[in-house]
């Protein structure tokens, strides 16, 4: 039986507050594991052949749609911070860019490849279900992310309670098993960050394992893929 994520309460705002001051930003250091992982899809994301449409989920600043436009990619965009949409537009006016929260949206048409990553973390178990659910029916191949609650750094911030509650964490067994429910096989995994930098304190201060020792370490990420703080994987859709 899958495990458990406890319904807390939160508001869209706190969200939005909360990534349009610390998105990016770059006081945050777990930039290195975030940069990480970007670095990856961007390798991993396939050639572009004639005609191609890709999805981006949870667009934030835009790093993964340049990655896709970059490769030619007829390129869709959701994002539900406002602020955002706005960046979005101004960066990218050739795109169609949707101001859509994705826990109550439907998706139109069909795409060759969707990109979700590092919004995972804010849907709750019975919406990322849903969620998956829906991408089954729209795309082949999705290329997602979870942050994983047995990493170094899930363990962290739940003995310091830095996690807000519109933060969840997933086991890799976990999230697995919700992408085969949804319709889905695994064709690639990777973990990404062993160690991240973490602080003492919130927002970042006392910090306790510095940016240059996780880059060091993390070269043993593709060892340990399931204890890492980002867990990556590919997966095919059977519809």
């Amino acid at each position: 039986m899958l495990g458990q994520v406890k319904d807390r309460y939160y508001n869209d705002e706190d969200v939005k507050k909360y990534y349009s001051e610390w998105w990016e930003n770059p006081k945050d250091i777990r930039n290195v594991v975030f940069d990480a992982l970007n670095e990856y899809v961007k390798r991993r994301i396939p050639p572009l052949s004639n005609g191609k449409k890709a999805l981006d989920i949870g667009s934030g600043h835009g790093r993964i749609i340049s990655y896709l436009v970059e490769k030619g990619y007829d390129v869709t965009a959701v994002e539900f911070n406002e602020e955002f949409v706005a960046e979005l537009r101004n960066k990218f006016p050739k795109i169609r860019i949707m101001s859509e929260n994705v826990r109550s949206m439907n998706f139109d048409g069909n795409f060759d490849v969707v990109t979700c990553i590092e919004l995972a973390q804010n849907l709750k178990r019975n919406e990322l279900s849903e969620l998956l659910a829906k991408l089954s029916q729209v795309t082949r191949l999705l290329m997602i992310n979870i942050s994983n609650k047995n990493s170094f750094h899930g363990h962290w911030v739940k003995f310091r309670k830095f996690k807000a509650n519109f933060c969840f964490t997933y086991a890799p067994k976990e999230f697995e098993q919700l992408l085969e429910q949804a319709g889905f096989d695994i064709i690639h995994r990777r973990g990404i960050g062993v160690i991240t930098p973490i602080s003492l304190f919130k927002n970042f201060r006392g910090k306790l394992i510095p940016v240059w020792l996780a880059k060091t370490v993390n070269k043993l990420d593709p060892l340990f893929p399931k204890i890492c703080h980002l867990y990556y994987v590919e997966a095919i859709s059977r519809r």
